[in-house]
């Protein structure tokens, strides 16, 4: 797909997979969570993986039964909270894109359906608060990605149509939801799909790391 003209004002970002590499302690509150409800079960990451982009009730859902979902879904929050600040770390070229984009008079902000504390607490240890002005997610009265719901709130609280703002995620619910809001959607292999899964959706771009959107986005010219 060819770059779309016009004026590039903001950027959004999904955030697992996307801008941090928050796998391990997923990973991690999975598994205890399993431990914690009897099961002998140990996911590998690629099983983790593969459970990430949607709400986390439906991932828990895929690993216990209907009765269970409610307090696994405590179960794993509980863990999850209690290591995710000290085993999530930055993308590579992340802060660098931030930077780069902030400096160049970009608006950012973040769409995850990460739990929306979760993600504001990431944002804030990572020190990326003066660049990623508004973030939405799981909690936050909004729809979860696919629904294009929280792109559109941001947008509508940034003044910026959708067709003005770039999408970067690493997902088919990243991507729809980029659709459904009508804006173009980049994504990356750094998360739970491989490169032909995503082409296959096709957004503007298939690329495999942050660098790479920073080079997009100059190469396109919507930036200087």
């Amino acid at each position: 797909m060819a770059a779309p003209s016009g004026t590039l004002r903001a950027i959004l970002y999904d955030l697992d997979g996307t801008l941090a590499d928050s796998f391990r302690p997923i990973r991690d509150s999975f598994n205890h969570m399993l431990k914690e409800f009897g099961h002998d079960r140990v996911l590998s990451h690629d099983e983790s993986l593969s459970l990430v982009g949607g709400g986390l009730e439906e991932s828990v859902a895929r690993l216990l039964s209907p009765q269970e979902v409610a307090k696994g879904t405590a179960v794993f929050r509980a863990h999850y909270e209690s290591i995710f600040l000290e085993t999530t770390h930055p993308m590579p070229g992340a802060d660098h894109l931030l930077g780069e984009m902030a400096r160049q008079g970009i608006a950012q902000g973040v769409v995850t359906n990460k739990l929306g504390t979760s993600a504001r607490a990431l944002i804030r240890h990572f020190g990326w608060e003066d660049s990623l002005s508004l973030c939405l997610g799981e909690h936050d009265g909004y729809e979860l990605k696919p629904s294009p719901d929280m792109i559109l709130a941001v947008a509508m609280q940034m003044g910026v149509a959708p067709r003005d703002l770039l999408f970067v995620g690493d997902s088919p619910f990243d991507r729809e939801a980029g659709r459904r809001a009508g804006c173009p959607v980049i994504l990356l292999t750094t998360g739970t799909h491989q490169e032909k899964e995503l082409a296959a959706l096709d957004p503007i771009a298939v690329v495999d790391s942050l660098w790479e959107v920073e080079r997009w986005i100059r190469e396109s010219g919507r930036v200087r």
